[in-house]
């Protein structure tokens, strides 16, 4: 991304790199699935081509694009991919990659760690940009927004029917004004929404909690479920298809509500 040069690097580029072990445990979670296609649509150090290495799917898939603004990173991580002719490295700006390509391409899988960036740490076309993906779904755009959320617009747009989404986001997409919005989206485009939590911090370093958000295209409803674990070592025996789904309203809404199941939702009702 072009961004403003009074920042910090990391800042800057919203670069928190995913522990190998959380990556490992999302594409656990799609390794039986039936997929051809796969985005990762901010790559960083390629931590999640190396789970799907590691998982024994890298070879399954037909294509798989891994995007990358930052051309040292890029080109570091396509060296190391040569082995595998059917991952392609695309050193470029996701947004102006997802411009390119929204009507044209359509993914089974997106999975990654979007970058964390504030809206003052943008520069005008980077802002332009991200405005249009979100005025173009009926979304406001504000100063508040940050752009993991263009970012998940973005990619709940490039899945294809029955395509999942799984991403690293901060907590706060429950609960936060500025991503009202993008809850109702949420709730309008996907048929099933699952998020992980845990009690113990995922990025000790910045203090940041954090959710898996998964998300799924598909003919049939199901709502939203809230899995709540202690930290990444319950991931390795989490079974995603043990936990019931609660139907979502399709209204502004916090989603901190859905912690509890129907039957203590509708005592606080009473």
């Amino acid at each position: 991304m072009r961004l403003k040069k009074d920042s910090s690097k990391q800042k800057l580029r919203g670069a928190y790199y995913t522990p190998q072990k959380l990556a490992n445990a999302m594409v656990r979670l799609f390794a039986s699935e039936n997929i051809d296609t796969v985005l990762e649509p901010s790559c960083g150090d390629g931590v999640f081509l190396d789970a799907l290495i590691k998982s024994d799917c890298i070879k399954r898939y037909a294509s798989i694009d891994a995007v990358e603004i930052d051309g040292v990173e890029a080109k570091k991580v396509e060296g190391r991919m040569k082995a595998y002719k059917n991952v392609k490295v695309i050193n470029e700006d996701f947004f102006d990659f997802y411009k390119a390509n929204r009507e044209s391409v359509h993914y089974d899988l997106i999975l990654g760690n979007p970058p964390y960036i504030r809206y003052q740490y943008l520069e005008e076309h980077q802002r332009e940009l991200m405005s249009d993906i979100l005025t173009s779904q009926g979304m406001k755009a504000n100063k508040l927004v940050n752009t993991w959320v263009g970012f998940i617009v973005s990619c709940v747009n490039m899945l294809s029917n029955n395509g999942k989404i799984a991403f690293v986001i901060p907590a706060e997409i429950m609960q936060v004004a500025y991503a009202e919005d993008l809850r109702l989206f949420l709730s309008n485009n996907l048929s099933k929404i699952t998020l992980i939590t845990f009690e113990e911090l995922v990025f000790p370093d910045i203090e940041q909690e954090i959710v898996v958000f998964i998300g799924e295209k598909g003919d049939e409803e199901k709502g939203i479920r809230i899995v709540e674990l202690n930290n990444l070592e319950d991931l390795k025996s989490f079974d995603i298809n043990a936990n019931g789904f609660q139907k979502l309203q399709h209204v502004h809404e916090k989603w901190t509500k859905y912690f509890t199941n129907v039957e203590e939702n509708t005592l606080v009702k009473q």
